[in-house]
C-alpha cells in the first residue's frame, strides 16, 4: 500500500455551479456589512456636520445612532469577507494567488489600516454613549472601557470628526486594494509568466476598469448605508418617535436614491470599460438579463423609498424596497461573477474547475455559517438599544 493519504470517506463532488452558488450567497451576505462599515461614517460626518450648533437636533441625534454601530459594521465587514474569498480561491486558486503575489505589500498594508479603521471607530462610538446601549458592550469588558474613558476624561480624546475622517481614510484604503485586486485577477498578462517575477507593488493603475469599479463599490455602501437610515427612521417613527423617525427617514431616502441614481451611471461605465471579448461574453444570454433585474431592482427600490418618505405610515414601503435592494444585490454579485468568469476562461488551468467537498468541509462550512448568522442577529440586537434590528 502507498503512503498517499486518500481523499477521505465519502468524498462529495463539487461542480463549479455549486461553487459559485455558495460564493455568490456568501458574497451577498459579507456586502451588507462591508456597505455599512465604509457608508455610515460619511453619513456620521454629514448628518453631525447639518446638524451642528443645535440647528437640527433630529441629525445629531442620528449622528451619534450611527457613530455607536458603526464599529459593530466593521467587525463583521472583516468576520464575513473570508467566506467568499476562500471560495474565489477554490475556484481560481492560481489567479487569485499570483494577483496577491503582485500586490504583497498592498495586502501587507490592510493590516495596519484595518487597526486603524477599527480602533477609530470604536473610539468614536465611545463618545457617543448615551442612553442607548454602546456598541462596545459585545466587544469590550466593562473594566476595559471604563479605563478608555478615564482617558477621555483626562483630555487626550481629541474631536469626533477626525478621528471619524481617519476610520473612513482606513476603510477606503481597505476597499481600494481589495478592488484592484478584483481587477488584477482578471488581468492574467499582470500577473502571469511574461509578468516576471513578482515585485509586490503591481497595480492595476492603468486598467479602464479600476476607477469605475472603486467609484461603482463606493456609491453602493452610500446606497445601502442611506437605506439602513431609512429602515431606522421607519422603524423610530413606528415607534412613536414622529419628529426624529421622519428626519431619519428623509435623511436616508434622500442619500439612498442619489447614490443609487449615481450607481447606475457608474454600472453603465463600468460595462463599457470592459474588454469587448469580455463584455460581450460576460452579458451574453442570462447575464444580460441579470444586468437588467439589478437595474430595474433598484429603480423600483427607489421608488419605493421615495413613497415611504411621504407615506403617513411608511414601513410597508420600507419593507417592500428592502425586497428590491435584496434582488438588486444578488443579481449585481452574479453579473460580477460573470464578468470574472468571462476574462479568465480562454486561460488554461485557470477556467472554471470541479473541486471535492469532504462531509466534515461541508459540515464545517454549515456550522460556521450558522454561527455566523447568530453572530450578526445578536450584534444587531445588542446595538439597537431595542429588541428592533435597525
Amino acid at each position: 500500500m502507498s503512503g498517499v493519504p486518500g481523499p477521505g470517506l465519502f468524498p462529495l463532488p463539487a461542480s463549479p455551479g455549486v461553487l459559485r452558488g455558495l460564493e455568490l450567497a456568501m458574497a451577498v451576505v459579507a456586502a451588507v456589512p462591508a456597505s455599512l462599515a465604509l457608508g455610515w461614517p460619511v453619513l456620521t460626518l454629514v448628518a453631525e456636520a447639518v446638524g451642528r450648533g443645535g440647528a437640527e437636533i433630529s441629525l445629531r441625534r442620528l449622528a451619534a445612532w450611527l457613530a455607536r454601530r458603526t464599529p459593530g459594521a466593521v467587525v463583521l465587514a472583516i468576520g464575513l469577507a473570508f467566506p467568499p474569498f476562500l471560495l474565489g480561491l477554490a475556484l481560481y486558486g492560481e489567479a487569485v494567488l499570483s494577483a496577491a503575489a503582485q500586490m504583497a505589500w498592498l495586502w501587507l498594508a490592510v493590516i495596519p489600516l484595518l487597526f486603524l479603521g477599527v480602533g477609530s471607530s470604536f473610539w468614536v462610538a465611545l463618545r457617543r454613549r448615551g442612553a442607548e446601549p454602546s456598541t462596545l458592550r459585545p466587544f469590550l469588558p466593562d473594566v476595559v472601557e471604563s479605563y478608555i474613558l478615564a482617558f477621555r476624561r483626562r483630555g487626550i480624546e481629541r474631536a469626533g470628526a477626525a478621528v471619524t475622517v481617519l476610520c473612513l481614510v482606513s476603510l477606503l484604503g481597505v476597499g481600494f486594494v481589495l478592488v484592484a485586486h478584483g481587477v488584477l485577477v482578471a488581468r492574467p498578462d499582470l500577473w502571469g509568466p511574461v509578468a516576471g517575477i513578482p515585485d509586490g507593488w503591481g497595480l492595476p493603475l492603468r486598467d479602464p476598469q479600476l476607477l469605475p469599479r472603486l467609484l461603482f463599490a463606493l456609491l453602493g455602501a452610500l446606497a445601502l448605508s442611506g437605506f439602513a437610515v431609512a429602515w431606522h427612521g421607519a422603524d423610530r417613527e413606528a415607534a412613536g418617535e414622529a419628529a426624529y423617525g421622519r428626519a431619519a427617514l428623509r435623511f436616508g431616502v434622500v442619500w439612498f436614491g442619489a447614490a443609487t441614481a449615481l450607481e447606475l451611471l457608474a454600472a453603465v461605465w463600468l460595462v463599457l470599460s470592459l474588454p469587448g471579448p469580455v463584455g460581450k461574453a460576460a452579458l451574453a444570454g442570462g447575464a444580460g438579463s441579470l444586468l437588467w433585474t439589478a437595474l430595474g431592482a433598484a429603480v423600483a427600490a427607489v421608488t419605493l423609498a421615495v413613497v415611504a418618505a411621504a407615506a403617513e405610515e411608511p414601513r410597508q414601503y420600507v419593507l417592500g424596497a428592502a425586497v428590491a435592494v435584496a434582488v438588486s444585490l444578488i443579481a449585481e454579485t452574479a453579473v460580477r461573477q460573470r464578468i470574472r468568469d468571462a476574462a479568465l476562461a480562454g486561460i488554461p488551468d485557470i477556467a472554471l474547475r470541479a473541486g471535492m467537498l469532504q462531509p466534515g468541509s461541508m459540515m464545517l462550512f454549515i456550522v460556521v455559517s450558522v454561527l455566523g448568522a447568530g453572530l450578526v442577529a445578536y450584534l444587531l440586537w445588542a446595538t439597537s438599544g431595542s429588541r428592533r434590528a435597525f
